[in-house]
């Protein structure tokens, strides 16, 4: 089995392949995530994890200042074709390149899975400013969809996954310098073909380190659970969200 640290340095090398079938999140998550860290024209906040700039894209218009920070490569040359106005910086969550005490906010999109909590909440805490918020987002396929849970098993997301989507990450935050951690709950869903919902699984980052054939067959076994569905088809997320504040002196 691959290791997840491999995943998270390999598996990533398809930026444009990542951006065109990867899904967006909901508007009203947005909302919540400026509404709940009192973020307005003013603040500077960082995407940290930013891949090709998929949630940096959908926050330009709710902040003064966005800076993104991304280690692979692939990703940062996909952010900075489609995210125009917002420098991508080379790092990671156990090295950002920033100053101390320069962000109103934090923000990681489908990407804290990837961290090492017990470093990288300390490095977050290192460039919030006082008072300051972490957020964290995630989008996972609603497995109360029948044909949900078909295509996660064609997919060998039971035996592949590199996290665990019950995971309690408030915990794992509140664990760190953080305090306040609230967790909220919306849903949405992508429209896309037969096709797209393909493209969409071979993104995905252990399937991305597959050899080729092993790549085909798995996609067979996805195409045959998508066979009998309505073409397009409605794909449903739930997009869990937490929020949580830097403690002070810590």
């Amino acid at each position: 089995m691959v290791h997840k640290d491999e995943m998270a340095t390999k598996g990533f090398a398809q930026g444009d392949s990542y951006d065109a079938s990867r899904p967006g999140y909901p508007e009203d998550v947005i909302t919540h995530f400026v509404r709940v860290l009192g973020l307005n024209a003013r603040s500077h906040v960082l995407d940290l994890g930013a891949g090709t700039g998929i949630f940096t894209r959908q926050l330009l218009a709710h902040v003064g200042r966005i800076t993104a920070v991304e280690p692979s490569a692939s990703m940062r040359a996909t952010f900075a074709r489609e995210t125009s106005g917002v420098p991508i910086l080379d790092g990671s969550d156990e090295a950002i390149p920033l100053a101390d005490h320069c962000v109103a906010a934090v923000f990681a999109a489908q990407a804290f899975h990837w961290f090492t909590p017990s470093r990288a909440l300390p490095e977050i805490h290192r460039v919030l400013e006082p008072g300051g918020g972490v957020a964290l987002v995630w989008n996972e396929r609603d497995t109360e969809v029948a044909w949900i849970r078909d295509l996660n098993h064609a997919m060998l997301w039971d035996v592949h996954q590199p996290y665990d989507a019950e995971i309690d990450f408030g915990a794992i935050v509140a664990a760190g310098p953080f305090v306040d951690v609230t967790k909220a709950v919306f849903r949405h869903s992508q429209v896309l073909t037969h096709s797209q919902v393909l493209q969409r699984t071979l993104t995905t980052s252990y399937i991305t380190m597959m050899d080729e054939a092993q790549r085909h067959a798995l996609g067979e076994d996805v195409m045959a659970v998508l066979a009998p569905l309505p073409d397009p088809i409605e794909m449903p997320y739930v997009t869990n969200a937490y929020v949580a504040f830097a403690r002070e002196g810590a």
